[in-house]
């Protein structure tokens, strides 16, 4: 029994920790129209920094919520989960571009997926 008990432990973290590892990025369903960017994120955090100016940079306009308010959490975590992604442990930045869902991604696919839009 102990050992049923040890292996369910295992893998449910190795589960947990595929979906904290595994690369996001997902498509959402939103209507056609201008292209548009949502960063997910915190003040605090360097990477969330770091996307902002880059969008900056590169002249593109955006939204930026802050997931430490209830309410832009539990939206982004329905949206997260609506597309199969834990909402257990995750990077930040999200940012939501033209419909697509990418944890933590480079500037540069943020970029290219606008461009797309």
């Amino acid at each position: 029994m102990k050992r049923l008990v040890l292996c369910l432990i295992v893998m449910v973290g190795l589960y947990q920790g595929w979906q904290t590892f595994r690369p996001h990025d997902s498509t959402l369903a939103y209507s056609s129209g201008s292209p548009y960017v949502v960063v997910y994120g915190r003040d605090s955090c360097g990477f969330t920094s770091q996307m902002r100016s880059g969008l900056t940079r590169e002249n593109i306009e955006f939204d930026y919520r802050i997931v430490d308010d209830g309410a832009v959490a539990d939206g982004l975590h329905q949206k997260m989960e609506s597309l199969g992604i834990s909402t257990q442990l995750y990077d930040l930045p999200v940012v939501e571009v033209n419909g697509r869902l990418l944890v933590r991604p480079d500037i540069s696919l943020v970029v290219r997926a606008y461009g797309e839009g």
